[in-house]
């Protein structure tokens, strides 16, 4: 469709009279006016006074009569001109086309042919022009997949669009001689509604989309958003209504399926939030109880994140709060705790150990800077299908008083309680390890056993008391000389024994020396009597001299009682065993 431009000049070629016309009449006329009033005026010019005024009047009456002729010829060809005009404008509305009207010779009147004909052909192209519109805009409403109607303002359907046979099932003779479309369309519970719109509209208010349902013949029914448009003139009067039903049974379908979802969903979030009351209400039980429990507890989720930890593990590692710590990374709670390990380094090999292997912790014992000890073990969270695990929890309690105390039972099973040396039950124990270790390894071990010279005397003479006191003091001169791969034994009375390992037959010697020496530079004072002992010192090595414990222990008793037959204060070694059977 394309609007009328101003190049679009109109067709004005109007037909031509014949020569004989008004323009000939015309002058004609005045030709022969002026020949008349030439031969009066040479008629006059010759005769008398009285001649001359009887001519002048009848020239005047002449030239009046020639003036009405004229005039009245004038108006003649004016209502003529006029008249063909009418007739052929009359004539371009009969036919609807517009001709190119013919020129008189009057130049008035041409124009005014030229103008006409232009403004008729110009309506013309405006009128084909909004034809082709209209054409368009029928096509447009007809090939509408929905309902298009358009009603009077009395509310008579004027027209309706070929689509509705398909949407409604009625076929368009039976809607326009239905006596009520919305009885006939509509759903009845859905009729009140549209009456009220349809009323509505009529009277002039036009109303935003409704959803209603239309009733198929078939009895089917399918949801349609409908809207009422009023049409109005340029005087703003209501010249029709324009009705418009659009199909929305997709949606609708959509959004009930919505619905269904969204109503599965409140169920499905208003049991998960059941649950979760429930879970947290368990969770604080469990966070109650665990709170009460001595032992510290810290869950950490598989990306070592801390998701749990109860009030003792946050007093055990003297934290400010637990909200301080749920969270954050379990890298954060070692960094804060670390000034408090005494054995960080081997606390954090044993971190890392324990991360990799993914499996469930031994026991390991934070030694704390404080004298404290904190016995941590961990176990891996499986998850509940049994896939990847969900964390590790950490249990740490405080085993100082517990370690304290089986040091002290220690120490009472394996120690003298006189001397504070290692007992026989200790030294039976470590023997049998160093021979062990040192079959395993190549190594010679050597053992050392002493008794005192001259002791009973002292016992018998000073009392038990006395006695006591050498053994004390000797204990202690002994163990100060005594290495850090030596161990040092009381086996009962005043019988001890050194037992080394990774030694040799010449440190052996050495140590002896060393024994004797201190020995036999330690004096007492009981009451003002002065007192001195000495020991008789047997050395035995295995696996030179014994391979056993106990062939060990008697090799290393027959260089002690060698010693004593030497006269004391001395030190033997221990013959190898085949020189002790011959």
């Amino acid at each position: 469709m394309r609007a009328p431009s101003s190049s679009d000049k109109p067709d004005i070629r109007p037909a031509r009279r014949s020569p004989l016309d008004w323009r000939l009449a015309r002058r004609l006329y005045a030709v022969g006016s002026a020949l008349l009033v030439a031969v009066l005026t040479s008629y006059i010019s010759e005769g008398s006074i009285f001649h001359v005024a009887s001519v002048s009047l009848l020239l005047g009456a002449v030239v009046f009569v020639l003036l009405a002729m004229a005039l009245r010829l004038a108006r003649g060809a004016s209502t003529q001109r006029l008249e063909n005009l009418r007739a052929s404008v009359e004539a371009a509305i009969k036919t609807q086309i517009v001709p190119g009207l013919p020129h008189e010779g009057l130049r008035a009147f041409d124009e005014l042919s030229d103008t006409i004909t232009r403004w008729g052909q110009t309506a013309q192209q405006r009128a084909e022009h909004l034809r082709e519109q209209v054409s368009w805009y029928r096509q447009l409403a007809e090939d509408s997949v929905g309902i298009e109607a358009y009603f009077s303002r009395g509310g008579r359907l004027l027209w309706l669009n070929p689509a509705s046979e398909s949407v409604t099932g009625y076929s368009l003779k039976e809607c326009f001689e239905a006596s009520n479309l919305v009885d006939l369309w509509v759903y009845i519970k859905d009729r009140p509604l549209m009456k009220e719109l349809a009323r509505r509209a009529l009277g002039g208010e036009a109303r935003e989309d409704h959803e209603l349902r239309v009733h198929h013949r078939d009895g089917s029914l399918r949801w349609f958003s409908c809207r009422w448009s009023v049409n109005r003139d340029a005087n703003d009067k209501i010249v029709g209504v324009r009705f418009s039903a659009q199909d929305i049974q997709r949606r609708k379908d959509v959004e009930l399926k919505l619905l269904e979802t969204v109503a599965a969903l409140r169920r499905a979030q208003a049991l998960k939030e059941h649950y979760l009351k429930r879970s947290n209400d368990e969770k604080m039980r469990l966070s109650s109880l665990l709170d009460t429990v001595e032992q510290g507890i810290l869950f950490v989720d598989r990306d070592r994140r801390i998701v749990y930890i109860n009030q003792p593990a946050v007093e055990l590692w003297q934290l400010t709060s637990r909200e301080a710590i749920v969270g954050t990374r379990d890298t954060l709670l070692i960094e804060r705790t670390q000034s408090m390990r005494a054995n960080d380094e081997e606390y954090l090999r044993h971190i890392e150990e324990v991360v990799a292997s993914r499996q469930n912790s031994e026991q390991f014992d934070v030694l704390l800077n404080d004298g404290r000890i904190i016995r941590e073990v961990s176990a891996i969270v499986p998850s509940s299908d049994g896939s990847k695990p969900i964390g590790r929890v950490w249990v740490f309690e405080d085993v100082t008083e517990a370690r304290y105390a089986e040091q002290r039972l220690t120490e009472l099973a394996e120690r003298d309680p006189l001397t504070g040396l290692y007992n026989r039950r200790r030294f039976l124990e470590e023997i049998e390890r160093h021979l062990a270790d040192g079959e395993r390894r190549g190594e010679q071990v050597g053992l050392l056993s002493f008794d005192l010279d001259g002791f009973k005397p002292i016992n018998d003479t000073f009392g038990h008391q006395a006695g006591d006191e050498v053994l004390i003091r000797l204990a202690a001169e002994i163990g100060s000389i005594v290495r850090r791969n030596e161990m040092f034994f009381r086996l009962g009375g005043d019988e001890f024994a050194i037992l080394v390992a990774h030694t040799t037959t010449e440190r052996m010697v050495q140590l002896a020396r060393r024994v004797l020496e201190k020995a036999s530079g330690l004096i007492f004072n009981f009451d003002g009597t002065l007192a001195s002992i000495t020991v008789s010192v047997g050395v035995a090595i295995a696996p030179d001299h014994a391979k056993t414990v106990d062939t060990l222990i008697a090799s290393a008793d027959r260089a002690m009682y060698q010693a004593k037959l030497q006269g004391k204060n001395r030190c033997e070694i221990a013959t190898p065993p085949d020189e002790t059977a011959e």
